[in-house]
């Protein structure tokens, strides 16, 4: 904590470029923070400071530095404020860690249909699917709702499906004038926007493109939402996930059935060895529901398909 107090000195009289008005902000002394100062000096063997008339300024170590300690000291603050919140509530929080489809499509939508009690808390970290089933392995979530695959020893798929995936078009493209489903083949010549990941789902909508003779994506993103912007923008169309949008409709954009399934699959898992709280439990359950009512041709598939579904994920991307 002394070398907290410490870096605490240094930022403010950085701040401030003096010791006597960062005394009186952290209402110490000023010979307290010209030693605090001295130990970081002390402890870098390089001055922090340097004094420039009535002010003293920061050295170049000083300011390289800064912004170091700054991130640091604002991450201690958070952990404080999160060790009181955690210390005033009767329930623990529960940890999500999830692809970005089913955060932004689903989740908003499985906690507000939980009751006010079973709600309590809820910490949702965004992430890739591989991250996801780290995390849960781990043990630092109690729940991962991410893409296939999922299956692991460590880990207890609590729910898994897949709906086909969709074309995403502006409202005003001719597209949009039917109601589909539409043909991969009726687009070819358009602009396309697409998912630049090696592999998994963009894999395989690149492959069932190039089958039916539609060039590749002019533009590529890491992100259906900044797929979705593209669209909206006038910039191009999209064969994308069903589910972000399913669940939080994008203004402006329309979305078609396709003559060809290009599934998409997606479930929940848990810890293994070991039982989810029955909050968790409740959410996950939730999740499955608001995917069954929401995302357009959603259907379960029991856990032990597992594989054999992962092996016809596979026969259908190109090879690496």
């Amino acid at each position: 904590m002394r070398n907290l107090k410490a870096l605490e000195a240094y930022l403010v009289v950085a701040t401030l470029g003096s010791v006597t008005a960062a005394a009186r902000h952290l209402n110490t002394s000023q010979p307290s923070v010209s030693r605090l100062i001295q130990e970081v000096e002390r402890e870098l063997g390089q001055p922090l400071f340097e004094r420039v008339g009535q002010r003293l300024v920061l050295t170049r170590v000083g300011m390289l530095l800064r912004d170091d300690v700054e991130r640091a000291l604002a991450s201690v603050s958070d952990v404080m404020v999160r060790a009181r919140a955690l210390a005033e509530s009767p329930q623990k929080p529960i940890r999500v860690a999830a692809v970005s489809s089913l955060a932004f499509g689903l989740l908003p939508h499985a906690w507000q249909r939980l009751d006010g009690a079973t709600r309590g808390e809820m910490v949702i970290e965004t992430t890739s699917p591989e991250r996801v089933r780290s995390q849960v392995r781990e043990g630092a979530v109690d729940i991962g709702a991410s893409s296939l695959p999922l299956e692991h020893r460590d880990l207890t798929i609590r729910w898994m499906g897949s709906a086909p995936c969709m074309l995403a078009v502006r409202e005003d493209d001719p597209l949009a004038r039917g109601t589909g489903p539409v043909a991969l083949a009726a687009l070819r010549e358009r602009v396309m926007v697409g998912l630049g990941n090696p592999s998994g789902l963009p894999n395989r909508v690149r492959r069932a493109l190039r089958e039916a003779g539609v060039a590749p994506a002019t533009i590529t993103t890491n992100s259906t939402m900044n797929v979705l912007a593209f669209v909206r923008a006038g910039c191009g169309i999209s064969v994308i996930e069903p589910v972000s949008t399913s669940g939080t409709p994008v203004p402006d954009v329309r979305l078609l059935p396709l003559e060809t399934a290009i599934p998409y699959f997606v479930g929940v898992v848990t810890p293994n060895p070991g039982q989810p709280c029955e909050r968790s439990t409740r959410l996950i359950e939730a999740l499955r529901d608001e995917a069954l009512a929401r995302v357009p041709g959603f259907a379960l598939s029991p856990p032990e398909t597992h594989q054999d579904i992962v092996a016809r994920m596979a026969l259908s991307e190109d090879p690496a």
